[in-house]
């Protein structure tokens, strides 16, 4: 899920090494200036646009826009996306942490797979699943001897409704793995005083449990929140109509610029505002966890090495099972289920359809390849550096701040200023793939910042001195000490930011040049067009084969890494 990592860490970070990155003055400054500058220049563009008309033309346009009802639909349909995230994401995350639920290690390890799925991937398996004439809907009426014609078939799928499901499906493992993290952090003695002093579960919930997770539930709630006002797969294969919609819709017919381009405006400054309240509650959360002294107040409360504290698991006695079957509907809800369905209606191509179908798909494929090691190269490059820089200079506190409200950007504004900016400025530009790479550097230097200010991090600075006083030059001790220890989750980070680019629809979708699809494209037009048809579930295969072979790269590599910071540990201690 794409606001899921913009989640930043709660606690101060580590200022890197001096000396490990040689630019200096006005390189440094320039360096820090770029991310605002790459956020800054295309609404800079929008916000031009608006003024070049005069205010009565300006409003007479908006007055036909139905702006009320646009945002009216969004909030609701993020609502409801946040409501389905938090109803199954917190109990899966409390009966694994807290409980003796049968194959919970497995529920752990899996659960957060489902963010390698892309949402409008969760959309269109549910489409072929439970529309009317989907495979419920066949089911049933074989099941009772009649055509799907005489069943009358709800179609509840599509719409605000199907949408925020699906959404609230996809943000399941944002709030999974922000509540288990809290959980798995915190003492569960505490809880375990209050049932000796004769609170029920549910109450030591209640009263004990969820004021622990104030914080992390929060930040899930406002991050799925934030991904479903600005999705465009979703809503758009299930026809609802919010405000990325009617942009890509305003936007494809023309309809008054200066109007599109305030709609848009008034978008982006909804989704920062709540993106300021989501730093608030980060730092927030940060400094009460510290006393007066300096020290972690929460450390009177958290886990031991082995993560319990010694504190046995709560018994679910005879409700193990029926837990178990729960969370196993959860997890296969985001991640087996979508896979299966497709991978049904896939094979309907037949035995030898299918492989020429996906040889068809060769250069779509190269060209998800291209967008999406183009992007990451870039992103992961311009987050190395920034990384690198911090406490040489203080724009690293904006730079940051441009990179978060970049990743909050809709992809269909975002394309939209790319758009006017590019018509002003580089018409050539336009039929090639820069649009599309600009836009995936703006909407995933933040993650790639994040991942690559961790592999540094986990670097200890005695090595570095050491070299440093050996007398190896900057360069020297960066290329022979801080990257073969960086390396692997270096090199993970770019697998992430590549699986990240290469979903990406909306900004793609809109900034292509003609002819040049990717699958993300390609899935939605095989959808849009005819509904859902093999090819589609084909084309989602396939993307789903690249991002697990992606995500699985950056797991293997993840793992390479702590066992490295491990090593390098133990020969740091005397």
């Amino acid at each position: 899920m794409r606001a899921s990592a913009s989640s930043a860490s709660t606690g101060p970070r580590p200022v890197p090494e001096p000396g490990l990155f040689p630019l200096v003055g006005t390189g440094l400054h320039m360096l820090g200036l770029l991310p605002v500058v790459l956020v800054g220049i295309p609404l800079l563009t929008l916000a031009m646009t608006v003024i070049e008309v005069s205010p009565a033309d300006l409003f007479a346009s908006l007055s036909r826009l139905d702006l009320p009802g646009l945002f009216g639909q969004s909030g609701i349909l993020a609502l409801g996306a946040t409501t389905w995230a938090l109803v199954f994401g917190v109990p899966l995350a409390w009966f694994v942490a807290r409980t003796d639920l049968p194959g919970r290690r497995v529920v752990r390890i899996v659960a957060p797979l489902a963010l390698a799925v892309p949402p409008y991937v969760l959309a269109l398996a549910y489409v072929v699943l439970l529309a009317p004439g989907g495979v419920v809907h066949r089911g049933v009426a074989t099941l009772l001897g009649m055509s799907t014609f005489q069943i009358a078939w709800p179609g509840l799928i599509f719409g605000t409704t199907g949408a925020s499901f699906i959404l609230g499906i996809a943000g399941v493992p944002t709030v999974f793995i922000l509540v288990h993290g809290a959980l798995s952090r915190s003492n569960p003695s505490l809880e375990d005083a209050a049932r000796s002093l004769g609170l029920s579960p549910v109450a030591t919930f209640r009263r004990v449990t969820l004021p622990l997770l104030r914080a992390p539930l929060l930040v899930g709630a406002l991050l799925v929140f934030l991904y479903a006002c600005v999705d465009f797969g979703v809503v758009s294969l299930l026809r609802a109509r919010t405000v990325t919609t009617a942009l890509y819709t305003y936007l494809l017919a023309g309809y008054a610029r200066p109007a599109t381009a305030t709609l848009a405006l008034a978008l982006v400054a909804v989704l920062w505002g709540l993106l300021v309240v989501q730093r608030r509650i980060q730092r927030s959360g940060a400094g009460s966890t510290r006393g007066g002294d300096g020290s972690r107040v929460g450390d009177a409360v958290l886990a031991d090495a082995r993560g319990r504290s010694g504190s046995p698991p709560i018994t679910l006695g005879r409700w193990r099972w029926p837990a178990a079957l729960g969370a196993f509907v959860i997890v296969s809800l985001g991640f087996a289920l979508p896979i299966g369905v497709l991978a049904w209606l896939a094979s309907t191509l037949g035995a030898a359809g299918l492989p020429t179908f996906w040889w068809s798909l060769v250069p779509h494929l190269g060209h998800t390849l291209v967008i999406g090691a183009s992007g990451a190269t870039v992103a992961v490059c311009l987050g190395l550096a920034l990384a690198l820089a911090r406490g040489r200079t203080s724009l690293i506190e904006p730079a940051t701040w441009a990179m978060q409200a970049g990743y909050a950007l809709p992809g269909t504004i975002l394309a939209l200023a790319i758009v006017t900016f590019v018509l002003r400025v580089a018409p050539w530009a336009g039929d090639t793939a820069i649009p599309i790479i600009l836009a995936s550097v703006i909407l995933f230097a933040a993650p790639a910042f994040q991942a690559c200010t961790a592999a540094i991090d986990a670097v200890p600075a005695v090595l570095v001195r050491a070299s440093r006083g050996l007398g190896t030059s900057t360069w020297g001790a960066f290329r022979r000490v801080v990257l073969p220890l960086a390396g692997p989750a270096l090199l993970a980070s770019w697998a992430l930011t590549f699986a990240l680019v290469a979903r990406e629809l909306a900004a793609t979708l809109l900034l292509r040049p003609p002819g040049y699809d990717t699958l993300a494209v390609r899935i939605w037009v095989h959808t849009m067009d005819v509904g859902p048809d093999p090819r589609a579930a084909a084309v989602a295969l396939l993307l789903l084969l690249l991002l697990g072979t992606v995500w699985s790269v950056f797991l293997w590599l993840g793992a390479r890494s702590e066992a490295s910071t491990r090593l390098a540990d133990r020969r740091d201690r005397p």
